[in-house]
């Protein structure tokens, strides 16, 4: 396929839906603004009729303000149904500006529909995505699902001849992430020589937790929003602003998110129209390049390609996410905190007391109290999580991979 083509159609499509809302949108204030225009000229005749049976002389009546108040209402609603006429002429000129695909695509459901099976061509063509876009940038955590999806990206990029169009941002969530989290990220960047963005939301998690006096959970992901993807956004508009192009950019974000985490995220597609970030000087994919893969497959490409990853998936743990998760289950956080005791780490106390001092549990059902108490009577009959470099390739590819994986590193 044509991939500068179906980009382009994209965006047509694109600025048909908001031709459409708009066009609404309009249409619906008019509507508004004649109704508060008519039942502003309805009270502007009664007081006109009053003060003409008073004599509509006394000018210190009480019709007189009364009447003066009506008037002044009436010309609020003269005024919104100007601004809505405004609107609607700039939606209908925004109509006529791409009628061509808001005709080929008359209803939401069709325009979605050409826009998904687009895109998920695009998802096919891999180089031919890279080749086509003005800058890519890669959404790392350093885990091990951000680190193959660098991997991958990367590759992709070389074979399109492209590789200076790829750029690594990491956002670094201050203490509430493991120990050498950033310095890993930055590593893995430099392997492959690509420039390489450290965002530092201000106050960190515990300040961002701090300041609402609420953990967040899976309903309210204020992680997510508040200190990923939020500062990221002025970044790409610096960056897109950088390339210096007297036309829309292409700006292709790349992030570590597999369908076999989460039912939600098995719905995510593999490459999808950020709306929110897309605007008329960037059309920004967000591409999720690993959607498909296994977590056996994604520790096979590690092992494959001698990619380095953090040793906190050695002490069993499945994911490099915060130290103390929102969405992670008791016996996650039972084994975090033992990790923290064997590190020697005080952030097991650091957040208990946060959950104290603003009086919300960590989770709904539990305290983090509960989960450090239940820690320490594990460690205490079991003794102290130990673990050893490669325990996670052990587990998931056999003694074999994992010291193969061990001796080419080193």
């Amino acid at each position: 396929m044509n991939t500068n083509n179906a980009l382009r159609t994209i965006e047509m499509i694109r600025c048909a839906s908001n031709a459409a809302t708009a066009w609404r949108a309009a249409q619906h204030a008019v509507r508004k603004a004649q109704d508060e225009h008519d039942a502003a000229q309805v009270q502007l005749n009664h007081w006109n009729d009053h003060i003409y049976a008073m004599g509509g002389t006394d000018r210190a009546s009480p019709g007189h303000s009364a009447l003066l108040a009506a008037d002044h209402v009436f010309q609020e609603a003269e005024q919104k149904v100007r601004k809505a006429e405004a609107r609607l002429r700039r939606a209908s000129a925004r109509l006529q500006a791409h009628r061509p695909a808001f005709n080929r695509y008359p209803t939401h459901r069709n325009r979605t529909h050409v826009t998904t099976l687009l895109l998920d061509r695009l998802a096919d063509h891999q180089v031919d995505l890279a080749r086509a876009a003005d800058l890519i940038i890669i959404q790392t955590s350093a885990g091990k699902d951000s680190i193959v999806a660098m991997h991958r990206t990367v590759a992709a990029a070389k074979a399109a001849g492209c590789l200076h169009k790829v750029r690594a941002m990491h956002c670094d969530l201050g203490s509430a992430e493991w120990p050498g989290v950033r310095e890993l990220a930055r590593r893995q960047a430099e392997r492959y020589g690509i420039p390489f963005l450290v965002v530092t939301p201000g106050g960190g998690f515990l300040g961002m937790v701090e300041n609402r006096r609420q953990w967040p959970d899976a309903k309210r992901r204020l992680c997510t929003s508040t200190l990923k993807r939020d500062p990221t956004g002025p970044v790409i508009t610096a960056w897109v602003e950088e390339l210096g192009l007297n036309r829309q950019a292409i700006v292709v974000n790349v992030m570590g998110v597999r369908g076999a985490e989460s039912t939600l995220r098995a719905r995510k597609p593999r490459l999808a129209l950020d709306t929110r970030t897309t605007s008329a000087n960037r059309l920004v994919l967000t591409w999720n390049i690993i959607h498909e893969l296994s977590e056996q497959e994604v520790w096979q490409d590690i092992a494959a390609n001698g990619l380095e990853y953090h040793p906190i998936y050695d002490t069993g743990l499945p994911r490099l996410s915060c130290v103390y998760c929102v969405l992670a289950g008791p016996d996650w956080l039972i084994l975090a905190t033992r990790v923290c005791f064997a590190l020697e780490l005080p952030l097991p106390e650091t957040y208990a007391a946060l959950e104290r001092r603003i009086g919300h549990s960590f989770k709904q059902d539990f305290t983090l109290n509960a989960i450090i108490a239940a820690s320490r009577m594990l460690d205490a009959l079991d003794g102290p999580v130990t673990w050893r470099r490669g325990d996670a390739l052990r587990q998931h590819l056999g003694p074999a991979v994992a010291d193969r994986y061990l001796a080419t590193f080193t």
